[in-house]
């Protein structure tokens, strides 16, 4: 089984999401694992998959700081 991804979304396509489905999105980020070094995957393995894999990224940093701001504009919901 291949590490799990996800797919790193431009600034437009992310506001143009729903809450809902940014809030899934942001749910996906975090289910990243921590880091190569923490996880049992090869980095064969890790180079064959694209997208976002590990949290100490610096590519998830930057996704998760333009997805938090972009919920950061949304209404907030009672």
């Amino acid at each position: 089984m291949a590490p799990r991804s996800v797919n790193p979304l431009r600034q437009n396509k992310l506001e143009s999401l729903t809450t809902k489905r940014l809030l899934a999105y942001l749910s996906s980020l975090q289910q990243c694992e921590e880091s190569i070094e923490a996880s049992d995957w090869t980095e064969d393995e890790v180079a064959s998959v694209s997208g976002i894999v590990f949290k100490a990224s610096d590519e998830w940093k930057s996704q998760h700081n333009v997805v938090k701001a972009v919920l950061a504009e949304r209404p907030n919901i009672e």
